[in-house]
């Protein structure tokens, strides 16, 4: 089982997506995430997982809403929408993952890419929130 919070940063009516390699899949399309450590809230988690995958700290964001939902691997996936002020940009925070960042309006997500759980969320929630 495996719980997981994944990073959804709104700003100006755009989500933040990351373009990364993932060795088991090749390059993908995802939004920041990963797992939940012990004792950490799903929030914390998402917020962690941004710092470490994009070099975007807490201060320059907002959480505005949170989903939860069953994920394939038999545990749960918190969606936590994070609003950030306008100067918040990611970074490369490890080249092997050989990222590249993109601010979507909702019709130009890549759906193809993403897991099954966050392609329920983005066409259920997110929708409601760009």
């Amino acid at each position: 089982m495996k719980n997981l919070a994944m990073a959804v940063v709104l700003k100006e009516s755009r989500v933040l997506v990351q373009y990364r390699y993932r060795s088991e899949k090749g390059m993908v399309y995802e939004f920041p995430g990963g797992s939940i450590n012990n004792g950490e809230s799903s929030e914390n988690a998402a917020k962690r997982e941004l710092f470490e995958e994009t070099g975007v700290g807490a201060e320059g964001l907002i959480a505005t809403a949170q989903y939860s939902s069953t994920n394939e691997y038999g545990g749960f996936i918190s969606h936590v929408i994070l609003t950030a002020k306008k100067s918040v940009k990611p970074v490369v925070t490890n080249s092997v993952r050989n990222q590249t960042f993109y601010w979507f309006q909702t019709k130009e997500i890549p759906l193809s890419d993403f897991y099954p759980a966050d392609i329920e969320f983005i066409e259920t929630q997110l929708i409601n929130h760009l």
